[in-house]
């Protein structure tokens, strides 16, 4: 297994992100996951939430990219698999991994509302 492996750590971390530039080129909700993230960070800093929700709500978005990251790699090994093909799995597996990513965004919008809200509803 040694011949897969990056020469070193710094060719590891541009593999990264090679990956991360890739998912942010053609995955629209991986663009709509850190835009959306980004306003709510913003606004928890606005809000001057404590340091520990701003944690919180880090790892929540955090969690939902890492999520919409799995599922565009199960997208693309199923289409490299199948091809141009229908099958009946491979339409499963890409359900049952946007169906990971839903949970995951319906989990961050929970969050974020119970860390933001009151403190939007104090300053009226």
């Amino acid at each position: 297994m040694s011949k897969y492996k990056a020469a070193n750590i710094f060719i590891s971390f541009r593999f990264a992100f090679r990956g991360i530039m890739l998912a942010l080129k053609s995955q629209r909700n991986f663009r709509a996951d850190i835009y959306i993230g980004s306003i709510v960070l913003l606004s928890a800093i606005i809000l001057k939430l404590p340091l520990v929700e701003i944690a919180i709500l880090v790892l929540t978005i955090g969690f939902i990219m890492v999520a919409e990251l799995f599922n565009t790699v199960i997208e693309f090994v199923v289409d490299a698999y199948f091809g141009n093909k229908y099958s009946i799995l491979a339409k499963m597996a890409k359900d049952v991994s946007a169906g990971a990513v839903f949970i995951g965004a319906i989990t961050s919008i929970i969050v974020g509302t119970l860390l933001i809200l009151p403190r939007i509803i104090d300053k009226f």
